[in-house]
């Protein structure tokens, strides 16, 4: 092995002994193979790389580069390439001519970079920073990242526009482009259409307001387009399964269907009441609208108390003088409300059916009575042609 440690300055060579042939000798010694200016130096090898300054093989020794500690490497002057071991930091550094870079980094005798085959990993147990000393997650990125590969694409940052900030990525199965992007106080997720470019699907207002098919949403949910609500289609809104119970809603419907077909709409189970329009709805009434309603056919289902006691053997009907004084002093059929109290309270149609309905099975008591008086008279009067 062989040692230099430089050579002092008043070191001379005689004549005799020419620095070519010095040179030459310390090459042997060394074992490096010196071929001509134009060419390359090995050491380890009789034939160094062509296209290498340097070449240097060995399959039991490694390389070692200048070692200094990092007051010393930081007061070094800066030349470009310039690459030393820093013994402190335990890393390569190389100098770009203005800083030095590390080369390789990790704490000593720790190696968190892996390849296996053609990729390459970390097993480092904290978390990874780019941009950043103090990475707070397993990823932490300070600055803008863009990945390509193909399909998919994943591009985080701005093209250029700092009020812009884009994901992109493509669905290989069925080659669509998907398009999230904020740009003027609103984020837009889109789809690309082909021709027409990217259509903006849903936004978000900086004022929370969200948009179906609408660039500029006026309210906290605002949807545009779809189909007319019906059996076989969703319309502009769907909620719940297809193949189960659902509401479909288009811009002036509602329908409640089952597995396609229409269904029953419960509004309010289990609740309280259901105002339509302007109303009130009374704690003891279930809907309430103000307004005129308009339908084909009423049911009311009141099964209790119908009037059929009219024709009972044991109903007590008024006569003639009763019913004339009582329509004197009320001014109303008996058992009816007056004016003042249907305008104060307004009537239930149930109960003013069954009250008409009393009131029609006792004006036919009277006619019958009538009749039988009028059957009377006419045998009188027959009576007295005889």
């Amino acid at each position: 092995m062989i040692f230099i440690n430089g050579f002092t300055d008043d070191l001379s060579i005689s004549n005799s002994f020419s620095m070519k042939k010095l040179f030459f000798i310390l090459l042997i010694f060394l074992g490096i193979s010196y071929v001509g200016l134009s060419q390359g130096v090995g050491i380890g090898t009789i034939s160094p790389s062509p296209s290498a300054i340097l070449d240097i093989k060995s399959s039991t020794k490694g390389m070692i580069f200048p070692r200094t500690s990092s007051s010393t490497r930081i007061g070094m002057t800066g030349v470009k390439g310039l690459t030393v071991y820093d013994t402190t930091m335990s890393q390569l550094y190389y100098h770009t001519g203005i800083t030095w870079v590390q080369i390789a980094t990790g704490p000593a005798q720790n190696n968190y970079w892996s390849a296996f085959g053609s990729h390459i990993f970390n097993n480092n147990a904290g978390n990874i920073g780019i941009g950043t000393v103090s990475p707070a997650h397993k990823l932490s990125l300070n600055g803008d990242m863009y990945i390509t590969s193909g399909t998919p694409t994943l591009h985080l940052g701005g093209d250029g526009d700092a009020d812009v900030a884009r994901i992109l990525w493509q669905l290989p199965s069925n080659d669509t482009d998907f398009a999230i992007t904020q740009s003027l106080n609103k984020l837009f997720i889109s789809r690309n259409s082909g021709a027409l470019g990217f259509v903006s699907d849903l936004v978000v207002s900086d004022n929370g307001y969200i948009g179906v098919g609408v660039v500029e949403p006026l309210t906290k949910l605002h949807v545009e387009g779809g189909s007319d609500v019906g059996n076989a289609s969703g319309g502009f809104l769907q909620l719940g399964s297809s193949t189960s119970t659902n509401v479909g809603f288009d811009n002036n419907e509602i329908q409640a269907r089952s597995n396609g077909a229409v269904s029953r709409l419960t509004l309010n189970y289990g609740g309280g009441g259901v105002q339509i329009g302007n109303a009130t709805t009374p704690a003891a009434y279930q809907l309430s609208v103000n307004g005129k309603v308009i339908c084909e056919e009423l049911k009311i289902q009141d099964s209790n108390n119908w009037p059929d006691y009219v024709f009972g053997e044991n109903y007590s009907l008024k006569n003639f003088d009763e019913l004339r004084n009582f329509i004197d002093v009320n001014h109303h059929l008996p058992n009816i409300p007056d004016a003042a109290t249907i305008e104060k309270n307004g009537i239930e149609i149930g109960d003013m059916q069954k009250r008409m309905m009393e009131k029609i099975e006792e004006l036919t008591l009277y006619i019958l009575q009538l009749e039988e008086k009028t059957k009377i008279l006419e045998q009188k009067v027959e009576a007295l042609r005889q």
